[in-house]
């Protein structure tokens, strides 16, 4: 017997109400009436119906949910889901043409509402946003290599770069020596930079790799969104745990990295879970944007704060040993719970694969555990560090 695939709405699901709340959130995102929004299954019918009613709409489907945190006037048309179920959200500028929509468009699935959901949570947007920065990132280094390497700024047409050489014969040469076939017309050069290819573009030209990483974790408990730019600057963090987001601001700050962390977890539970998967994850992501480790400092340090004195070493060494050596007195330091700080860096050198010692004395809570990640943003900064292009191992892997 062939077996049912239950494609019905799930028990205790009213899908009237879930896309009126799916609206309301969309209408606070675009600080407009929820009777102006419009929901439809398919951008490719969205399309269709705003042919058919005669709708004007900014299309800024390409750009997925994040487009909603920088709305265009209505009417606009946004994407709301993954590219696989691409829900689609007209905003207009009137109750009736909206209610013209919804009644000349198909029933909006319960799956593709689901979908949309997720993609708005906070987390799933700066993952989004980490995604479209790290890629302008990725072309703009692709893109630099290129200029230099041909000795010809290209400007920028459509997804391409177009370079118009002086001696369109010679150029083409330097395209044959540097190894590169780009599409000629006439006298044009146009380089296809989609993002599949400006990674190998720059390593072939021998342009740096960009040290950054992100990492999206997702479990029950927590839901978190991680960016690290192991050269870049500046913090952007909410956890929800306000002690531990001053904390990783000093990681950013005193290790002299970009770090962006987005997450939602169970603080109404306890903050354990919050700060040990976000430490799992930035661990994950330093691993990550280190690469293959060449030229790194490797090792790192000790800072006193008041009467307190932290000492930190690390060694990149691609084996996660960790060790703590203190004891901190009390039970929280605002939210953040005392027996989380070892914990907190046991989970980074576990995900890191690195050998973590950490030692604290004094007499302050406060100043012991902020002395301790200080302490560990400044090993790390002279772990990480660029000092030449050797793999600082005498077994060539780390």
């Amino acid at each position: 017997m062939t077996p049912i695939i239950d494609l019905s709405t799930p028990p205790g699901i009213e899908t009237g109400e879930i896309l009126a709340s799916l609206r309301a959130r969309c209408a606070a995102f675009l600080n407009a009436d929820a009777d102006t929004l419009a929901l439809v299954s398919t951008v490719a019918e969205a399309r269709i119906l705003a042919a058919r009613l005669d709708i004007a709409a900014a299309d800024r489907t390409g750009e997925g949910a994040t487009a909603l945190e920088t709305p265009s006037p209505a009417p606009a048309l946004y994407r709301l889901g993954p590219p696989d179920a691409p829900l689609a959200l007209f905003a207009l500028d009137a109750p009736e043409r909206a209610e013209a929509v919804r009644a000349a468009s198909a029933p909006v699935a319960p799956i593709l509402i689901e979908k949309a959901v997720a993609a708005l949570a906070p987390a799933a947007l700066a993952s989004a946003r980490q995604a479209r920065d790290h890629a302008d990132h990725v072309r703009g280094a692709g893109i630099a290599a290129l200029n230099e390497a041909l000795g010809l700024v290209g400007e920028s047409e459509g997804d391409g770069v177009v370079f118009s050489p002086a001696d369109p014969d010679a150029f083409s040469r330097r395209l044959d020596a540097l190894g590169l076939k780009l599409d000629r017309a006439g006298d044009r050069f146009i380089a296809r930079l989609d993002a599949a290819r400006l990674g190998a573009l720059a390593a072939h030209l021998g342009a740096a790799r960009p040290r950054a990483a992100r990492i999206r974790r997702s479990t029950k408990e927590t839901d978190i969104a991680l960016l690290v730019d192991l050269d870049g600057q500046g913090a952007a963090v909410s956890t929800g745990v306000h002690f531990f987001d001053h904390m990783l601001d000093q990681i950013a700050r005193h290790a002299g990295i970009r770090l962006e962390v987005e997450c939602e977890g169970d603080v109404e539970v306890d903050a354990h879970h919050t700060i040990e998967d976000v430490c799992l994850a930035l661990g994950e992501a330093l691993r990550e944007a280190l690469g293959d480790k060449r030229g790194i400092g490797r090792y790192g340090f000790a800072l006193p704060m008041d009467e307190t004195r932290a000492s930190v070493w690390i060694d990149l060494s691609g084996r996660p040993y960790f060790r703590f050596d203190g004891e901190i007195p009390g039970e929280r330091v605002g939210d953040y719970p005392v027996e989380m700080c070892a914990h907190a860096f046991r989970s980074i050198s576990e995900t890191l694969k690195a050998s973590i010692h950490v030692e604290v004395d004094g007499d302050n809570a406060h100043h012991m555990i902020e002395a301790c990640y200080k302490a560990f943003a400044r090993a790390l900064r002279q772990a990480v560090r660029v000092e030449g292009a050797d793999l600082p191992s005498t077994k060539g892997v780390l």
